[in-house]
């Protein structure tokens, strides 16, 4: 059950002598990554995500030399990559606190 395997996070941050404040936040983050990441990956229906839109690259620069860097947005690889982010996040934020 989710519940149980939030429990043993925190309680393994807060054994870890970490500001409450911290474990208190790690569950909300992970879950708001992965809600949002499934809302974004099947929002558009069975067929999955979206392709990634094209820009404008004299309104939207940053946005058009970007994208194709998004060509793999709703696959596994990408999930790791975003879910790696959140967790380094988590990590420094711990490491700060301790």
């Amino acid at each position: 059950m989710a519940v149980t395997a939030l429990e043993r996070l925190v309680s393994a941050m807060r054994m870890a002598g970490l500001p409450d404040r911290v474990p208190a936040d790690a569950p909300m983050v992970l879950f708001g990554f992965l809600n949002g990441h499934l809302l974004a990956s099947t929002g558009d229906g069975p067929d999955g995500p979206a392709p990634v839109p094209e820009f404008d690259s004299d309104t939207y620069p940053g946005m058009a030399a970007l994208a194709p860097r998004w060509t793999d947005f709703g696959s596994a690889t990408e999930f790791d990559r975003m879910l790696d982010i959140v967790l380094a996040g988590i990590r420094t934020r711990a490491a700060r606190s301790a």
